[in-house]
């Protein structure tokens, strides 16, 4: 195995902040004489690609210069058939990104000089998807942060198309920007009926405004539903939100930047191994911002099954 750390390297990230973060961190690893291999991302899904060609050219230390995208592109390589391509495989994040909710939920960081020396790691869940694409085919997809279906992954997309003011606003204080594009989507939003199972037990069809499937506590930037999963206990967290008017879901955003939205009756909480969902209705599926498909979806937790420097 190669000793040095490959670190892929997405320069779009944080809508095109990464550039310039890159080229500071670059210049602390050459200063502190710290071997790497550094390759820059070109398209879409390049980042699963390299992931594969890193392995196999000996590297066991995969290293995400990004943001939460990123990060999920690299999880897509990682994993084969529910399980990690390679034992050793250890990985290692430099947040980069808009948000990067991925970082919040680990305390006593290293600082990124120290993360990319170090060979301490730790254990976590991930946890896969399985639904449609929009064309209908079948897929899968490695989640390492969280997923919803709803007002959320509505919101996600106009989050994630920003342009002109917007954009400028996003990039000066995340949390502004995803306000922003809630309320756009609000503006657009109706509520769908879902049949809901959980470790097989049947929830009587209802009325959703959102359904988010979460191993990190925050979305969106400081977002949160007041929930710090463990980050090894094998269990899904998930919050479902009773349909509602336009109105009342304008309400309650500012419980979600307080993390107090389980205090309302609309709002439920419980965790589980296994979550499916089915529905007749038109609605998203958004797994660490980005949307990806349509139900019928069925969620399964892999315990502990990446090893992470952080």
């Amino acid at each position: 195995m190669k000793p040095e750390t490959f670190i892929i390297v997405n320069p779009t990230a944080g809508d095109g902040q990464a550039k310039k973060r890159w080229q500071v961190f670059e210049n602390d690893l050459k200063n502190n004489h710290i071997p790497y291999h550094s390759v820059t991302t070109e398209y879409q899904n390049h980042a699963t690609e390299l992931v594969t060609e890193a392995v196999s050219s000996g590297y066991n230390r995969i290293g995400v210069f990004g943001g939460d995208g990123t990060l999920n592109e690299v999880l897509q390589g990682m994993f084969k058939e529910n399980k990690i391509i390679s034992d050793d495989l250890k990985l290692i994040f430099f947040p980069a990104g808009s948000s990067c909710d991925f970082e919040k939920k680990f305390k006593n960081k290293k600082s990124l000089v120290d993360r990319i020396q170090s060979e301490d790691s730790i254990a976590i869940d991930i946890f896969k998807v399985e639904c449609r694409d929009f064309s209908g085919k079948r897929i899968s997809r490695y989640i390492i942060n969280n997923s919803s279906i709803g007002i959320i992954s509505l919101a996600n997309e106009k989050f994630n198309s920003v342009t002109g003011l917007t954009k400028k606003i996003k990039q000066m204080s995340v949390d502004a920007g995803a306000v922003i594009c809630g309320l756009k989507a609000i503006t657009e939003f109706t509520p769908f009926s879902a049949e809901m199972r959980m470790d097989g037990e049947k929830l009587s069809i209802q009325n959703f405004s959102n359904i988010t499937i979460f191993k990190t506590a925050n979305f969106g930037g400081d977002m949160s539903y007041g929930v710090e999963p463990v980050q090894d206990d094998g269990l899904l967290s998930v919050v479902w939100l009773d349909g509602t008017s336009r109105l009342g879901l304008a309400a309650l955003m500012p419980s979600l930047f307080t993390g107090t939205v389980l205090n309302k009756k609309l709002a439920h909480y419980k965790t589980c191994r296994e979550f499916e969902l089915r529905t007749e209705d038109s609605v998203i599926l958004e797994t660490d911002g980005e949307n990806i498909g349509i139900p019928p979806v069925k969620y399964t937790i892999l315990q502990k099954a990446l090893q992470v420097i952080i």
